[in-house]
């Protein structure tokens, strides 16, 4: 697991002598993920066991104490539970979360292209995979074989128009059958 380095303040603490919090200067940008929804979110302080948080007073509204979230938060991945609402800082929102489980960049290949070489790169699972640009790769190729210039050339135009047609006679056949 690589190291990370933050540009940290040191903030000192009254009411907490065992926790020692550090501000953090930069990339305090960050995504919570709640159910379906991303939430754009700022990292105020880190500590040992987990991060402060901050949020608009719309978002809290939609974040619950003792809940278990997603954060995203540079290029990490981590399952964190919100402990405890601070108080507010300039019109802002905190929240105090402690980190459950981070997980493992898994690694894969990058998108290339056929007979190119590739590279492995460590990512996270993420909504689009690989899987949609690919077939995303193979639709634009297929559309682009289907050109009258292209597709007379490359004699593809009449296989490709009788896939159609037969793909449109099978879907009017369960049409059919469905009606009746």
């Amino acid at each position: 697991m690589p190291e990370y380095t933050y540009n940290t303040l040191p903030i000192p603490l009254e009411s907490e002598t065992k926790t020692y919090r550090c501000k953090i200067v930069e990339n305090t940008k960050a995504t919570l993920r709640i159910g379906h929804a991303m939430l754009n979110i700022s990292v105020r302080e880190t500590s040992g066991g987990g991060f402060t948080i901050g949020v608009s007073p719309q978002t809290a509204k939609r974040i619950k104490v003792g809940k278990r979230v997603e954060l995203h938060y540079d290029d990490r991945k981590m399952l964190v539970l919100i402990e405890s609402a601070c108080p507010d800082v300039d019109g802002e929102s905190r929240f105090q979360v402690r980190t459950v489980k981070e997980f493992e960049p898994k690694e894969r290949w990058a998108f290339r292209l056929p007979f190119m070489r590739g590279k492995k790169i460590k990512t996270h699972d993420s909504v689009i995979s690989s899987g949609a640009a690919y077939g995303g790769f193979v639709l634009v190729l297929f559309c682009v074989m289907a050109l009258p210039g292209v597709g007379d050339q490359l004699g593809t135009s009449q296989r490709i128009e009788s896939a159609v047609k037969l793909l449109q006679k099978n879907v009017m056949d369960v049409v059919r059958a469905a009606k009746n």
